[in-house]
């Protein structure tokens, strides 16, 4: 009895070691249906002057054409955090799913990404989770004056903001941002309900938003 007792003590103690031992940043965060979803929507030619060219991206190709694009549906906590990597009992997507999602995400790599660091945290099936990814974004439109034709823009984030809302006249104050880098807007993110209808979103996102007081769309290649 007293080695089988002393057994028990020995395995908890184990046990409580490694979970003290393991580092914070690879505990696997539980999915949530509370907060909200970041729908990213990336440029694609800004994403390409910032990396892509340099991986060789059929994206960046001269004739490829690839503008607005998906860049996550992102769940989201009200008080500015967010989940990544969440333990799921749901199934992975089969490669037909991730397939069915480069016409509107650009590539299979980062369809699957999405899935395992920002989908897994949904509460969602894959299935679900890509569907409510593809008629977030085909409910938008994109208006002319951002889609760089030809030549690249140059304007206020304030100004890619108004003419994203004119075009999508349910989007309200605080509902997006914008994003830049190196001079170039990156993305506009756009705060959804569960229901997908948009939303305000957290201060901590707005504080995120770009400051720079102009900034370019390149042409699309």
């Amino acid at each position: 009895m007293r080695r089988t007792i002393m057994a028990v003590l020995a395995g908890g103690a184990l046990a409580l070691w490694l979970w003290l031992d393991t580092p914070a940043d690879t505990v696997p965060d539980t999915p949530s249906r509370d907060g909200y979803f970041v729908l990213a929507l990336s440029w694609t030619p800004s994403w390409c002057a910032a990396e892509g060219h340099a991986r060789g991206d059929a994206r960046c190709a001269t004739g490829a054409g690839a503008g607005w694009l998906v860049h996550g549906l992102w769940p989201q906590h009200d008080d500015g955090g967010w989940p990544e990597f969440c333990d799921t009992h749901h199934a992975a997507p089969t490669g037909e799913l991730i397939r069915s999602m480069v016409d509107i995400m650009g590539s299979e790599g980062l369809a699957r990404h999405q899935w395992n660091k920002h989908g897994r945290c949904a509460g969602l099936s894959a299935e679900a989770y890509f569907a409510q990814t593809r008629t977030a974004f085909e409910a938008l439109s994109f208006p002319e004056s951002l889609r760089a034709r030809g030549s690249a823009l140059r304007l206020s984030p304030l100004a890619m903001l108004a003419a994203f809302g004119n075009a999508n006249p349910v989007i309200g104050p605080d509902m997006a941002t914008v994003t830049c880098r190196n001079g170039n807007a990156q993305e506009i993110r756009l705060c959804l309900g569960h229901d997908l209808n948009p939303r305000a979103c957290d201060a901590a996102l707005l504080s995120r938003a770009c400051r720079s007081r102009v900034v370019t769309l390149p042409a699309k290649p």
